[in-house]
């Protein structure tokens, strides 16, 4: 809206005639939400959107009749199964769309607007339509607080609630800093972007962003207004400035930080954090790092993507009222050993053990917490382990089974989590990448209950939602983890992970074999 009201003047000021569209209101399937505003001239769509497709054509059409004309309309639109074979068609919907022929008379109200959202204000604006056909609309704008509905007319339209642009803050001017300002702005982000180097931090270098700011990159990001609609995301040409960034608005209360990094830098990182005091360990937890949705970017391009996507993700869930995903990782390591007769879970594999081989997977994938449950030998995983920063949780009721240490795991995780991934203690061959990839299918997915899969075999990790939690502490020992999904079939997925590794274990002297000797 703000973008239409710039358009609106500049066509004012030129004497040239426009028509504003605006969905007052829909129901059933349709492009666009209510409140959405096009802006037309005779030669066609300037700004804004109804959600193209026929709907808008015929909205042109009118708009270019309602400019020769100067008459203002009201009118409702129909989407029907005679319509979805045209382009853009969906079937069923119905919207209310108002055509106002001189939006250049609420000039003052936009102006109001307009100041209202740059000083970080959100309103309301105000549309009247009267009864009587060669009466103006009148718009009115008022802040939140000035509202009062029973002083409103009887003859009020629509409210429409309009708040500022979420507020993107880049640090790092470089490729993937501009790149990504140029799609934030697309999606309808303020973006500033910080750098010390002025010869990258420039209007001509950054066209899109709608602030720059030049100075070192600490101190600026120290200093930048933050609010509860803004947004971080620290791509600077160093791990030094990162970390000076981040110590800057780590502690904000804010809906989103995202670093970029490998998983050995943003580890590193957060060892320093927590070691210097710099952060918790809960306030480093909200740290999108490695930073995007995991779509196998390469290109500098294809980064920004990642990123402006999970910027997306995570604003659709602010705006729903959603927390952000804590999913922990429970590494079950009590068992016996009795096939492999001796304890396998310290035995050498790779350049640690088959313990803190899963360990360091865990801690290098994006899970927020990794718990490792102990039961027999644990003073021997205890020294496998003793340089991870993994919690460790004593199982004295190993010999019960497998759930016991699963409850065991569970019952030690924070209460802030969303999800839990289970390991088991001796698939050593579990990537970091397969939990990641588990992890944000799971995040995407709409069932609660995420199980890897190869050709139509299941097998391990499984994630599954922190609401069933109180469901599995319930089962008794004649019942096992896989209860879970038997009992909610409707609520599992299957990911394909094209890795047959996740199908075995190491429980013989064969399979330590087999698996030490690919």
């Amino acid at each position: 809206m703000k973008n239409i009201c710039n358009i609106v003047q500049d066509h004012v000021d030129k004497d040239s005639k426009i028509c504003l569209a605006t969905l007052v209101s829909v129901s059933g399937s349709v492009p666009q939400v209510a409140g959405s505003s096009a802006l037309f001239s005779e030669q066609g769509l300037l700004n804004g959107t109804l959600g193209g497709g026929i709907m808008e054509g015929d909205a042109r059409k009118r708009a270019t009749e309602a400019i020769r004309t100067g008459k203002q309309s009201l009118y409702d639109f129909h989407l029907t199964a005679n319509s979805a074979d045209e382009e853009g068609a969906l079937c069923g919907g119905s919207a209310t769309i108002l055509l106002d022929p001189d939006p250049g008379i609420h000039m003052d109200c936009f102006r109001q607007m307009s100041a209202s959202l740059d000083n970080g204000r959100p309103g309301r604006m105000i549309t009247i339509v009267s009864d009587t056909a060669d009466k103006p609309i009148r718009r009115y704008w008022l802040e939140n607080d000035q509202l009062n509905p029973a002083a409103l007319p009887g003859e009020l339209l629509f409210i429409e609630p309009i708040s500022p642009l979420p507020k993107l803050i880049i640090a790092g001017a470089g490729h993937i800093g501009k790149a990504l300002s140029h799609l934030a702005r697309l999606l309808d982000f303020e973006v500033t972007v910080i750098d010390d180097r002025p010869e990258f931090a420039n209007s001509e270098n950054i066209p899109d962003a709608h602030h720059i700011i030049v100075k070192p990159i600490g101190e600026a990001m120290s200093e930048v207004p933050k609010s509860k609609d803004t947004y971080i995301v620290l791509v600077t040409r160093g791990h030094h400035d990162d970390a000076q960034a981040l110590k800057a608005c780590i502690r904000d209360d804010i809906p989103y930080i995202g670093m970029i990094g490998s998983r050995k830098k943003i580890r590193l990182v957060k060892e320093k954090f927590i070691a210097e005091g710099w952060s918790t360990q809960k306030e480093f937890e909200r740290v999108h790092a490695p930073i995007g949705i995991e779509i196998g970017s390469v290109t500098v391009r294809e980064i920004a993507l990642s990123i402006a996507a999970q910027l997306t993700q995570v604003r659709a869930a602010v705006s729903k009222g959603k927390k952000r995903e804590l999913i922990a990782s429970v590494i079950l390591a009590a068992g016996e050993s009795r096939r492999m007769e001796e304890p396998k879970m310290v035995l050498p594999f790779g350049s640690s053990t088959i313990i803190g081989t899963v360990a360091g997977n865990a801690l290098n994938s994006v899970s927020a917490h990794v718990r490792v449950v102990l039961g027999a030998d644990a003073d021997a995983i205890r020294e496998s382990i003793a340089g991870l920063k993994v919690e460790q949780v004593l199982n004295r009721d190993y010999r019960d089974g497998m759930l016991s240490s699963v409850q065991a795991g569970i019952r030690s995780l924070p209460e802030a989590t969303t999800a839990v991934m289970v390991l088991l203690g001796d698939q050593p061959m579990i990537s970091a990448d397969i939990m990641d990839r588990m992890i944000e299918r799971y995040k995407q997915s709409e069932k609660d209950i995420i199980i890897a899969s190869v050709n139509g075999k299941r097998g391990h990790p499984m994630i599954f939602s922190a609401r069933y939690i109180p469901e599995i502490l319930a089962y008794g020992p004649e019942d096992s983890l896989r209860n879970l999904p038997a009992k909610h079939p409707g609520e599992v997925e299957e990911m394909e992970t094209g890795k047959p590794e996740i199908l075995r274990d190491i429980d013989t002297p064969q399979d330590y074999k087999n698996e030490t000797s690919i």
